[in-house]
């Protein structure tokens, strides 16, 4: 009865699981709401954690190829796969927090 386990165990860590997934979860947005809560409300702090939110980390381009032996098709399609990389759609789930501190800072 190598692979037997106690009846229940697989709820209870079902359970735990969930539990730590929705504290991680409070946690992540209290931390979020004390930096949104520090900021000055002038356009150089808005603009200084806009930039930092909407920051995307540069892909590094097929230049790392740069002494390798490629064909000329290797390099177009490492050049392709380069740009689309580099060229997706932005997907921030912080971005419509972000517009509501400028909105309101531009109400203000």
């Amino acid at each position: 009865m190598a692979g037997h386990q106690r009846p229940g165990l697989g709820a209870e860590a079902n359970r735990l699981h969930r539990s730590i997934t929705r504290q991680l979860k409070e946690w992540r947005n209290d931390q979020w709401s004390t930096t949104l809560e520090s900021i000055y409300h002038d356009e150089q702090s808005l603009w200084g954690m806009t930039k930092q939110v909407m920051r995307i980390p540069t892909p590094s381009s097929p230049g790392h190829l740069v002494g390798i032996d490629l064909s000329g098709s290797e390099k177009a399609e490492a050049l392709g796969n380069s740009l689309e990389t580099q060229f997706q759609p932005m997907t921030f789930s912080s971005v419509p927090a972000v517009i509501e501190v400028v909105d309101v800072a531009r109400r203000s």
